[in-house]
């Protein structure tokens, strides 16, 4: 199995952990696996889009994979979760609008935005409090994440969108 979806099992491990009294640590610890999940799915697939395959070329994906500012991400993530309309020009000039722009690209660009939000409050805001029920909910925005990037994946909108990760803000100095 991969890094992503044993991420993605172990959040559910997490949150389901000790059922008659949730800890704290359990739940918080579930959330933020349940964004390195998203995370890692999205920076290796991109790093597979960009660098040739190959067991030559895994040191130069995991090299790229490495490149990834999570903070940089979720500015782009937030703009391609809004909608075509919200993306800047030059990745307008990319992708059509429509039927160029798929739901479930913003579904994903949303979730990963919402997840590292999550993830920042539950690994460093000692007063953050969750429920199993929200913890639940958040490992299935990582899992719906998963299953609508499956759609999408070889998508122009989708492999714009994994570029733009990591080079938008690099983009913007022209």
């Amino acid at each position: 199995m991969s890094l992503p979806q044993d991420l993605l099992e172990l959040a559910w491990l997490l949150a389901k952990n000790n059922p008659q009294c949730p800890q704290d640590a359990s739940l918080r610890r579930a959330v933020s696996t349940a964004y390195y999940a998203l995370f890692h799915l999205l920076t290796d697939e991109a790093s597979r889009f960009l660098i040739s395959s190959g067991p030559d070329w895994d040191p130069l994906r995991n090299l790229v994979a490495r490149g990834f500012d999570h903070s940089e991400m979720s500015g782009i993530a937030k703009a391609f979760s809004s909608g075509y309309g919200a993306l800047p020009q030059h990745i307008q000039g990319v992708i059509p609008e429509a039927p160029g722009y798929p739901k479930e690209l913003s579904k994903v660009a949303d979730a990963f935005y919402d997840l590292q939000t999550c993830r920042h409050l539950a690994d460093y805001d000692r007063f953050y409090r969750l429920t199993r029920e929200e913890t639940f909910t958040l490992v299935r925005r990582a899992e719906s994440a998963f299953a609508d990037w499956q759609k999408i994946r070889t998508h122009k909108a989708a492999r714009t969108f994994l570029v733009a990760l990591l080079m938008d803000k690099k983009w913007k100095r022209r």
